[in-house]
């Protein structure tokens, strides 16, 4: 079986550095195959909550990592602040 290249993907070209950061230095978390691993333990689940600016951001990454695996996931209700790494070269300055 063939490993999905969307797993070694580093975290921090996906997250926000304020949340890949502590993800990378407390808990060891370096690439999406491990931040998903980290998930699905109810208490890496805690830990990793604690580091967004809420739960629910952390459930919605979780949600989209799993989704571009082809893992069918339930649709987050609601809107959820964004977490994903925004591309800054392409905003031009205001």
């Amino acid at each position: 079986m063939l490993k999905h290249p969307i797993l070694n993907l580093p975290l921090s070209d996906v997250l926000r550095t304020e949340f890949a950061l502590p993800l990378q230095q407390m808990m060891q978390i370096y690439t999406v195959g491990s931040f998903l691993r980290a998930w699905r333990n109810p208490k890496n689940q805690r830990s990793i909550e604690q580091v967004f600016d809420s739960p629910e951001q952390a459930r919605h990454a979780a949600q989209t990592c799993a989704t571009w695996l082809g893992v069918r996931t339930t649709a987050s209700i609601g809107p959820v602040e964004g977490w994903w790494k925004s591309d800054d070269s392409s905003q031009s300055p205001a």
